[in-house]
């Protein structure tokens, strides 16, 4: 696998030579577990090679202005500024209409369990994705494994200090919406891959 193409010509699923990466995404009302809720996700699927099968998708669920009101300041601020909160507000989308559909999404495109691997940045923070999208997402790959750009941006902090992404070379920054947030994080490690994950020169007998 190799090139810098964002989207490959796809019209059908992938399979486990495709290597394919499940990229998700939540926004949510908080990090407390608890008590916080979700309130949008955003898939995208890759090959192995950072490739898009498709543009992706996002969803926000209907969520109650009174929920919303319950914010801390932070999210208050954020939600209020990307626009997520008034679309919140308007959506005509349960918490299980999106949970389907996001499943949906997945299985149209890596249908065969034991395939593919759940993605992003910081992934353990999203044990918001909706229990039947995660336990699917899971089973999808033969362990419970993922690809975490947040551990990798730490490994290149250690190993490689002196290897950094210059400000041209970053297209967007985190903007706290879910799908760009993937955007971002796919991008992010076709940066390293590029820079950091070099193929070595073979070695001749």
């Amino acid at each position: 696998m190799s090139g810098n193409t964002t989207f490959m010509a796809q019209t059908h699923p992938l399979t486990a030579e495709d290597g394919p990466l499940v990229w998700i995404d939540c926004e949510m009302t908080g990090l407390d577990f608890k008590k916080d809720v979700l309130l949008e996700v955003a898939v995208i699927i890759t090959n192995g090679d950072l490739k898009k099968v498709h543009e992706g998708i996002s969803h926000v669920i209907r969520t109650d202005k009174s929920v919303l009101d319950r914010m801390d300041k932070w999210c208050t601020k954020t939600h209020g500024e990307t626009g997520l909160t008034a679309a919140c507000i308007a959506s005509p989308h349960s918490h299980e209409w999106v949970e389907s559909s996001v499943l949906e999404y997945i299985k149209r495109w890596v249908p065969e369990k034991r395939t593919g691997v759940l993605a992003g940045s910081s992934v353990h923070a999203d044990r918001y994705i909706p229990c039947r999208i995660h336990a699917f997402s899971c089973r999808l790959a033969s362990l419970p494994v993922s690809v975490d750009v947040s551990s990798v941006k730490e490994l290149r902090r250690r190993w490689f200090p002196t290897i950094e992404r210059k400000p041209e070379e970053y297209s967007q920054g985190i903007r706290h919406r879910a799908l760009d947030d993937i955007e971002a994080s796919i991008e992010e490690l076709r940066w390293y891959r590029d820079n950091i994950f070099i193929k070595p020169p073979s070695v001749e007998k």
